[in-house]
């Protein structure tokens, strides 16, 4: 039984190593590769992947939509040739800005996300900013630190305590919280921070509860302990770090008794991290993203971000690492020869679908239906009669069920390609370990096949060999040992260099204008006894919504604060309809004593039982800094009596 050594691509924390075995060329076995990160575990999705391969729900042929809802198969030239006439009508009467390009994080791989940017950018069409994850947080690193790279996992390693802030990587990062647990069991403390007792709180040293919204506070509660003890390592600042009497100036109107009130973080409890982690270093602290994802993320990051500094540590938190690999991603998607003519905010792909501003959209390795905010905005932008939807996808989903032209694409054990992570250094290689199912064609294939249909001869240089295009990402030397060892380590940029205009860490910016002025942070507000934020994350089951075809849905459970469910009259298992601006979905109450008072939880991409997902309800506004505000919605809940009493008043599924 031959097996290959394959680096998954999902969008993930772990970009772990995956061990195929395959007989007849079908898949028999999945192992976790033995190395020094992935450490021979494997995480639920991966134990069951096979599953996911050979799923009824696969995309295996090229359909088009008939007519409601029904799909009739074709082959692949009567594809092109729609494909190719739709889009050659939309650019020649109406202009690229009326095709909108939609991709996303659903394969993660070299070849398939970056280089099948080619062929878009070169034809200018409208693009999204790619803002729905991480965006709020990256760039206030980018502001301060210049670079969104800090600890990497072998620094994690080295940490003599971990705080955990506002991320739950005993849920979506296991291999790195594993390495976490590592620190612990050789005497390190590890300190969680979060709105609710995560299953990273519950396996932790301490658990600090903190309002939501609030996070900045307490960071500045700490740095201002921190300052007043002097604790700062004054070499340090001045060596490395610019505007900090400025940020002293600042912190002067704060102190310990308005921090509690505002975070509901006892004053000695401050006190006491802030003591840990002048005598417990190197330390690490771990920034989540859904911190960053509400009004004032982007200043929560900050001011989380800084205080390592203070104590004379070089970029000793982990957020996202990407940007600390020598990766040339720019060249291979072709972002710097050509350019989208427009680029829109992803939080408002929905109200600019359903405004009727696009008469084509492609979408692959994303599903928008079940992942943006104000989802129904989504489905009625998309349902529109005046736009041709072209979805390319592995798995029918909730968008490929909506498009007009859907075309199977190859999972990642059916393609070549090359990975590398957010978290750690190793960049894996992977070749095909079964051929494509179906008539499975990869994104940079397609992307080829259309370049040769539309684009003049002359510009040959738009769909590019692979291996060209991996020698630009990599270098010679790098993939040349990719190539013969199956994976590499890449050299992370050095923790002590700041890419800032001042070349140090910015607590005030320099003279550029290309810094924003750290601020303090806004205080969310939470509403009266009906009025909740709710606050969704992620699920061990789940990629988003990959793995509901091996799983099942994800289940739509709101859990709620025991006080709030006393003034709801709520009980576990009631029927709750849940409701705001956006719209309204059915729900069961959970009633969890881990959450923090005014706050509601659900399962990130939760189905809810009217049928919608929770996404409908999310907020699609933008932070300051550009990203995501998805909690900070706000929401109402009614408890409803009877099945019977909402099928009479709203028509659901209970019909």
């Amino acid at each position: 039984m031959e097996s290959t050594l394959i680096g998954c691509p999902r969008d993930c924390y772990d970009t772990c190593a995956l061990r195929v075995y395959v007989s007849d060329n079908r898949i028999t076995k999945i192992e976790a590769a033995d190395n020094w990160y992935t450490g021979g575990i494997l995480c639920p999705r991966a134990a069951r992947d096979i599953e996911r391969v050979y799923s009824p729900r696969r995309v295996l042929y090229p359909f088009i939509r008939v007519n409601n809802g029904v799909f009739r198969r074709i082959d692949w030239d009567q594809a092109l040739e729609i494909l190719v006439s739709k889009l050659r009508e939309v650019l020649e009467i109406h202009g690229p800005e009326k095709a909108l390009f939609l991709e996303y994080a659903g394969n993660r791989g070299i070849i398939t996300r970056y280089a099948s940017r080619r062929l878009w950018n070169f034809l200018g069409v409208t693009q999204t900013d790619g803002s729905i994850c991480d965006h709020n947080g990256s760039m206030a690193l980018r502001y301060t630190y210049g670079s969104t790279y800090g600890a990497f996992p072998r620094d994690i390693d080295e940490s003599k305590m971990i705080i955990a802030w506002g991320f739950n990587p005993a849920v979506s990062a296991i291999h790195l919280w594993r390495r976490v647990l590592e620190v612990k069991e050789k005497g390190g403390f590890i300190v969680t921070i979060d709105v609710r007792s995560t299953e990273t709180a519950k396996q932790s040293s301490d658990f600090i509860k903190v309002k939501p919204g609030t996070d900045g506070y307490l960071a500045l509660g700490i740095a201002k302990y921190i300052v007043e003890k002097d604790y700062v390592d004054k070499e340090f600042i001045s060596k490395y770090t610019y505007g900090f009497n400025e940020l002293v100036k600042r912190l002067e109107k704060y102190d310990l008794n308005i921090i509690e009130e505002i975070t509901g973080v006892p004053k000695t409890k401050i006190i006491d991290l802030a003591d840990r982690m002048h005598s417990n270093k190197p330390f690490t602290i771990l920034i989540g993203y859904g911190l960053q994802r509400r009004y004032g993320g982007g200043e929560i990051v900050r001011l989380i971000s800084i205080i390592p500094a203070l104590l004379g540590l070089h970029r000793a938190f982990f957020y996202s690492n990407t940007d600390g690999l020598p990766i040339n991603l720019a060249e291979v998607d072709g972002s710097l020869a050509w350019n989208p003519r427009k680029i829109i905010s992803m939080e408002k792909v929905g109200v600019e679908l359903a405004n009727g501003n696009y008469k084509f959209v492609y979408i692959h390795l994303h599903n928008p239906v079940a992942t943006l905010p104000n989802a129904g905005k989504v489905v009625e932008g998309l349902r529109r009669n005046d736009v041709f939807v072209v979805v390319h996808e592995t798995h029918w989903s909730d968008t490929a069920k909506l498009a007009d032209l859907v075309l199977p694409a190859p999972t990642f054990y059916e393609k070549f390609d090359v990975v590398f992570s957010y978290t750690h250094n190793i960049v894996y290689l992977n070749k095909p370990a079964i051929d494509p199912l179906g008539e499975s064609i990869g994104e940079y294939q397609l992307m080829c096949e259309l370049t040769k249909r539309m684009v003049p001869s002359k510009y040959s240089d738009l769909c590019l060999e692979p291996i060209h295009l991996l020698k630009v990402a990599l270098g010679n030397k790098n993939l040349d040992e990719l190539l013969r060892k199956g994976f590499i380590e890449l050299k992370p940029k050095p923790k002590s260099i700041y890419q800032t205009p001042s070349g140090k860490i910015e607590f005030h910016c320099s003279l550029s204008k290309w810094c924003r002025e750290l601020n303090l942070p806004m205080r969310e507000g939470i509403g009266g006894n009906s009025e909740l934020v709710l606050v969704t994350s992620a699920h061990p089951l789940y990629i988003h919504t990959q793995f509901e075809d091996v799983y099942g849905s994800i289940k739509g459970e709101l859990h709620v604060n025991p006080d709030d469910a006393r003034n709801l009259d709520l009980s576990t298992g009631d029927l709750v309809e849940v409701y705001n601006d956006k719209g309204k979905v059915v729900m069961r109450a959970i009633i969890d004593p881990g959450l923090s008072k005014g706050v509601a939880w659900a399962p990130r991409q939760a189905l809810t039982y009217s049928g919608e997902r929770i996404n409908i309800l999310l907020n699609d506004d933008v932070d300051k800094y550009g990203g995501a505000v998805l909690n900070s919605t706000l929401i109402k809940i009614r408890k409803i009596h009877s099945p019977q009493e909402y099928l009479r008043e709203e028509n659901t599924i209970f019909k």
